[in-house]
């Protein structure tokens, strides 16, 4: 069978590991996705949020002076975002003392051995990009990123986008789902200065059912060749994995997707949790602004020629300092930013 040097193929597996795993197909998060990636070479991120106005300008007479305008500054904030290292040894595979022991190989041989690290790496991304769900998770219910050793970060989201509809007005009760929805789109008009009357509401749990059940809602859907409402079986998109589109209903002026997503992670205790409360409702408008942010992760610009490098994802291949292992790691340091704040409104509809 054919064969390649061993010392060719030490030589090739850092290049051939980078092709391999610039061609792997991360899996896509659906709350991840109404965040944009943003990357810096620096190793803190800057936040400034300035919440704007629609004032309306005012004539003045000719010969006059004009307005004066002053501009509050805005809320600025930096810090290091936290730092995910996911590593194992790969000197552990079968293969690997084959390679440097030996002084060929067999092709196949080192196609497999590249094949199993880019799966073990992939495997490590994995757990990272739950983790960055997770913060977009955390940003979209509370406006507060839960991260390790109490290190939180407050976005300080309004006390009005966080509304419990209270006993009498949940879903569940007499109040119509499309009161909750035209409050929750009035709240990003005016306040989130959004000019979307498209509204995306994710719904966690099983609250679609909840939905469904609503007496208005199902006496509306029972009205012949009302078209307002378009509540359709659950359909598939290419931005909607881990979630499941429903449909459209109305909301006075605002036309609102559903979307559920009961998708769930493995916290620190082995534990399943879900990213979403499962009796809230996530409201955004059509294309917020809303990014995930990535911030260098530590390295010595000494080592890689007098360059940082930047990335969401960065990996290195090392020994340890005793040279007893053969270190492969996965690297990322970003944060969901919620530049603007307030173009997100989240609901507990039932009790």
């Amino acid at each position: 069978m054919p064969t390649i040097s061993t010392i060719t193929a030490r030589a090739e597996f850092t290049n051939a590991l980078v092709t391999a795993y610039k061609e792997r197909t991360a899996p896509t998060n659906f709350l991840r996705s109404f965040f944009r990636n943003v990357e810096k070479s620096t190793n803190s991120i800057s936040i400034a949020v300035q919440r704007g106005t629609e004032k309306i300008a005012v004539d003045v007479e000719r010969g006059t002076n004009g307005n004066l305008n002053k501009f509050n500054r805005s809320t600025e904030k930096i810090f290091v975002p936290p730092y995910y290292s996911e590593f194992f040894n790969i000197n552990e595979l079968d293969v690997y003392n084959t390679l440097f022991t030996q002084q060929d190989i067999e092709i196949s041989i080192f196609a497999d051995f590249l094949t199993e690290v880019v799966e073990k790496m992939a495997i490590l991304q994995d757990t990272i990009e739950r983790a960055y769900e997770k913060q977009c998770a955390d940003v979209l219910t509370t406006g507060i990123v839960s991260l390790n050793a109490q290190t939180n970060i407050d976005f300080r989201r309004r006390a009005a986008s966080l509304v419990d509809l209270g006993a009498g007005n949940y879903w569940t009760d007499a109040i119509d789902p499309a009161v909750s929805f035209n409050a929750a789109g009035d709240f990003l008009r005016k306040t989130g200065l959004s000019n979307s009357t498209t509204l995306d509401a994710i719904l966690g749990g099983n609250l679609i059912t909840t939905l469904l059940n609503n007496a208005s809602v199902r006496a509306r859907g029972a009205i012949f060749q009302y078209g307002l409402d378009k509540i359709v079986m659950p359909t598939p998109t290419a931005t909607s994995v881990g979630a499941t589109f429903h449909g459209q209903i109305s909301a006075g002026v605002y036309q609102v997707r559903l979307w559920s997503y009961n998708q769930y992670y493995q916290d620190a205790a082995g534990v399943s949790q879900p990213y979403l409360d499962p009796k809230r409702v996530i409201v955004l408008p059509q294309n917020p602004n809303f990014i995930l942010a990535f911030a260098a992760v530590p390295q010595l610009p000494s080592a890689n020629g007098g360059i940082i490098r930047k990335g969401a994802y960065l990996f290195d291949d090392y020994l340890d300092a005793r040279k007893k292992n053969h270190i492969m790691e996965v690297q990322s340091a970003g944060v969901a930013i919620p530049v603007s704040v307030d173009q997100i409104y989240t609901m507990k509809v039932i009790l």
